[in-house]
């Protein structure tokens, strides 16, 4: 009878456990489990705390957007208490119509590189996930790193640099203080917007590498710089790594 008993609340509590929701189980184990769209995606989550378990967008596509949606994808989705997205990610959609997911479960963030959008960001995503002392630790590492950029970019006398940025990297740029003379992008230079650029005689181009839009603009003496979004490119993998890394495209932060 007391062998009975004991086999009964065994079972019982494995059942406790399977019904329990996937959020309560990773609270109790660790981090909250995220399936996230993209490199960027990931990045933004791991910020905040997470655990990302798949990135759905293979890191080395160049533009991860625009990844193909995989049958196996649904696994992976399932799998997850979370799914996070930008919204723009076309894949998304389709899996978000194979799957049963909750909506309640599926996470959108703002894809942005400026520090101060990404405090929020990733901020916004620690309070959703109930992860802020983990934010609270990174946004420490950001802040420093962000010090450090704005000061060297003063110093350099970026505010002095006529600049041409493609619209994906307008707002870092705005962040780092350049003279912006004008935007370009996304999609491809008309003869029009051509002649508009040039007219504003920049002296610097800040193109963006995954979808590049202002190759032509190169040369007469103009400086040309593509820069990153997602990470994957020269082995980045952080929001710091592409902060790093395009701090020292434009030579305003040492190479690692």
């Amino acid at each position: 009878m007391r062998t009975h008993t004991r086999a009964t609340a065994v079972v019982a509590a494995a059942l406790l456990l399977y019904l329990l929701p996937a959020a309560q189980l990773s609270a109790q184990s660790g981090r909250p489990r995220v399936t996230a769209s993209t490199a960027w995606v990931a990045a933004i989550a791991e910020a905040a705390g997470a655990e990302v378990l798949r990135v759905l967008a293979p890191i080395e596509l160049r533009h991860p957007a625009e990844y193909d949606f995989r049958p196996s994808d649904v696994r992976h989705a399932v799998d997850a208490d979370w799914l996070v997205w930008a919204g723009y990610e076309g894949f998304m959609r389709n899996l978000l119509q194979a799957v049963e997911f909750p909506a309640e479960r599926v996470l959108l963030v703002h894809t942005n590189n400026s520090p101060p959008v990404l405090k929020e960001v990733v901020g916004g995503l620690a309070a959703e996930l109930g992860t802020e002392d983990a934010f609270a630790r990174w946004q420490t590492e950001l802040d420093a790193m962000a010090r450090k950029i704005e000061a060297n970019a003063a110093a350099a006398g970026v505010a002095q640099i006529r600049l041409a940025v493609h619209e994906h990297h307008r707002v870092v740029a705005e962040w780092l203080g350049y003279n912006i003379v004008a935007t370009f992008g996304p999609g491809e230079l008309t003869p029009t917007g051509l002649r508009h650029v040039l007219a504003e005689e920049p002296q610097l181009i800040i193109d963006n590498w995954h979808m590049p839009s202002g190759e032509v603009l190169q040369g007469a003496g103009r400086e040309y710089h593509a820069l990153i979004n997602f990470p994957g490119r020269a082995g980045t993998e952080t929001l710091l790594d592409v902060l790093r890394y395009n701090a020292a495209r434009l030579g305003i932060l040492s190479e690692p």
